[in-house]
C-alpha cells in the first residue's frame, strides 16, 4: 500500500513541479504563460511517471 501512495505521489509532484518550472521559464524567456504551464506540466508529470515506473516498491 505504501508504494502505490509514494508512486501516487512522484506523479503529482512531477506535476507539481514541472507546473512550476514552466511558469518560470516562460516568464524569463517571454513565451505565454499557458504554453509554459502546458509544457512544463506535460515534462514534469512525464518524469514523475518514469520515476514510479522504474522505482521499486
Amino acid at each position: 500500500m505504501t508504494g502505490q501512495t509514494w508512486r501516487a505521489s512522484a506523479v503529482g509532484l512531477g506535476l507539481v513541479f514541472g507546473t512550476g518550472i514552466g511558469i518560470i521559464s516562460s516568464l524569463l524567456f517571454d513565451v505565454e504563460l499557458v504554453y509554459g504551464i502546458a509544457a512544463g506540466a506535460a515534462l514534469g508529470y512525464l518524469i514523475g511517471l518514469a520515476v514510479s515506473l522504474t522505482s521499486r516498491a
